[in-house]
C-alpha cells in the first residue's frame, strides 16, 4: 500500500512540474548567443579576427535567438558576399517598423506635410539611427565592434540600454566591405605567426577601388556603394549617420565637432544637429575616463563625396570617428616618439579646448579599440533617444527650410544636354 501511495504522489509531482515547466528542450526559447559562442574566440582578444563568414552567422544566430534583431540581406558585394543589415530595436518598435518607417520618410521628403502634421508625427515616430563598419577593411576593429554592440542592445536591461531600444531604431551595417574583410582576416592569420605580421597586403582590399571606395559615394561606381546609398536614401532615411574609421596617431580617438571651413550650402540645422552628437560624445568619454580624444581637427565638412558627407546633402546628422589601433596585435606606443604638436601647431601634450585629455602613450590591444568604439556608439545611440523628437522633427524643418530655398535662390547646378556637337568635350567638362 505504502509503495503505490509513494507511486502516486510521485506521478502527481511529474504532472505539477509539467505544468510549470517546458515540455521540452523544442518548447524553449533559443538561448541568445553570445559572439564568443559562435566565433571561439571574444572580439577584442589578441591576434583574433573574425571574417565576414564568421560575421555573418553571429548575426544569423544572434537574429533567430532574439525578438529585438532582424537581420536583412539587401544586397549583394562586388564578389557576390551578402550585404547584411541587422535592424534592433524594442519588440514593440519591430512590430510596428513599417508606420515608424513610413514617418521617417514622410518627414524627410517634406512635401505634403504641413508644419503640425510634422510636429505631430515626430511625438510618434522614433529616432532611426544608421551605424556602419568595416566600409575601410584594413581598419580592422570596427566590424569587430558591432558583434559585442548588437549582443549589448539585444541582451542587456540596464535603463540606458532600455531607453535606447524604446526610443531608438538602429540600423546596424555590421560589414560595409565584405570582400575585404575575407581578404584582411586571411591576410593577417597567413602572417600572423610570421616576421611579417601586421604587415600591408599586396592586393587591394576593394576589387576596383581599394581605400578609395569611401571617395565613391557621389559617383557610385562600386556595387556596394550602390546598396548603402539605397539603404541610406531610399528604405530608411535615418536622421542621423555614423560612420567608423580608424586612424589619427598619436591621439586615441577623434569624435566631432568638425574644424572650419564648411560648405556653406550645407544647411545650419545639420551643423547644429553635428555639434549636440559630438558634444554627447565628448561628454561620455569623459564620464568613462577615457583620455585622448581630439576633435575640431584634421576631418571637415567640405569633401562631399564619401558616406558620411554625402548624408549631409539629404540633410542627415553625419558623424565620423578615427579610433587608434587598427590590429589585433598588441603594441607598445613610446610616447617619446610621438610628434610634439599637431599638424595645425596644437600641442600634442598640453591639454587644450579642443584635445583637453592627450593621451600619454602606452601598451595598446585590439579591445581597447572595441571598447573606444563602444563608447561612441552607444554616446550616439542615447542621445538620439534623448532627442528623439527634435532629431526627426529636425530633418522636416530642414527640409521645409531647403526646399523654399530652392523656390527663392538662383540656380546651384546646370544641366549640359548630351547633344553637343564635340560631345567628347562636354563629357570631358
Amino acid at each position: 500500500m505504502k509503495a503505490i501511495l509513494n507511486t502516486a504522489f510521485h506521478h502527481l509531482v511529474l504532472a505539477a512540474l509539467s505544468l510549470t515547466a517546458p515540455a521540452g528542450a523544442a518548447a524553449q526559447e533559443p538561448a541568445v548567443p553570445r559572439p564568443r559562442d559562435v566565433l571561439g574566440f571574444t572580439p577584442g582578444d589578441d591576434y583574433r579576427l573574425a571574417d565576414f563568414t564568421q560575421l555573418g552567422e553571429y548575426f544569423r544566430r544572434l537574429a533567430a535567438a532574439s525578438p529585438r534583431v532582424r537581420l536583412e540581406v539587401r544586397g549583394r558585394s562586388t564578389e557576390g558576399r551578402d550585404m547584411l543589415v541587422a535592424v534592433i530595436s524594442s519588440e514593440a518598435n519591430l512590430a510596428r517598423l513599417d508606420r515608424y518607417r513610413e514617418i521617417a520618410r514622410r518627414l524627410a521628403l517634406v512635401r505634403g506635410v504641413s508644419d503640425a502634421e510634422a510636429r505631430a508625427l515626430a511625438g510618434e515616430g522614433k529616432a532611426i539611427v544608421w551605424i556602419d563598419a568595416g566600409l575601410h577593411a584594413d581598419e580592422t576593429a570596427h566590424a569587430q565592434h558591432t558583434l559585442l554592440l548588437a549582443h549589448e542592445l539585444a541582451t542587456e536591461e540596464t535603463d540606458e540600454i532600455r531607453r535606447i531600444r524604446d526610443g531608438v531604431i538602429l540600423v546596424l551595417l555590421p560589414c560595409g566591405n565584405p570582400d575585404g574583410l575575407d581578404l584582411v582576416a586571411q591576410w593577417y592569420r597567413r602572417t600572423v605567426e610570421t616576421p611579417h605580421r601586421d604587415s600591408p597586403m599586396p592586393w587591394l582590399f576593394n576589387t576596383y577601388s581599394g581605400y578609395e571606395n569611401n571617395r565613391d559615394f557621389f559617383m557610385q561606381t562600386q556595387a556596394e556603394t550602390r546598396v548603402i546609398n539605397r539603404l541610406l536614401y531610399r528604405e530608411w532615411l535615418p536622421q542621423i549617420v555614423y560612420n567608423h574609421h580608424q586612424g589619427f596617431y598619436p591621439t586615441r580617438i577623434f569624435v566631432p565637432p568638425f574644424p572650419d571651413p564648411f560648405n556653406p550650402n550645407i544647411d545650419p540645422g545639420v551643423l547644429r544637429g553635428i555639434e549636440l552628437v559630438g558634444g554627447a560624445m565628448q561628454r561620455r568619454f569623459e564620464r568613462e575616463g577615457k583620455d585622448g580624444v581630439i576633435s575640431r581637427y584634421g576631418f571637415d565638412i567640405w569633401y562631399n563625396g564619401s558616406l558620411r558627407t554625402t548624408a549631409y546633402f539629404h540633410n542627415m546628422i553625419g558623424i565620423l570617428t578615427e579610433t587608434t589601433h587598427d590590429t589585433p596585435t598588441p603594441f607598445v606606443y613610446d610616447p617619446k616618439e610621438f610628434p610634439e604638436r599637431f599638424g595645425n601647431g596644437w600641442s600634442t601634450r598640453t591639454p587644450s579646448i579642443n584635445y583637453p585629455r592627450p593621451w600619454t602613450g602606452g601598451l595598446l590591444r585590439f579591445r581597447d579599440a572595441l571598447d573606444y568604439m563602444r563608447t561612441g556608439s552607444l554616446a550616439v545611440l542615447d542621445v538620439a533617444a534623448r532627442y528623439r523628437e527634435e532629431f526627426l522633427y529636425g530633418i522636416y524643418q530642414i527640409g521645409a527650410r531647403q526646399t523654399e530655398l530652392g523656390r527663392s535662390e538662383s540656380p546651384v547646378a546646370y544641366v549640359i544636354p548630351p547633344e553637343q556637337h564635340d560631345p567628347a568635350v562636354a563629357a570631358g567638362f
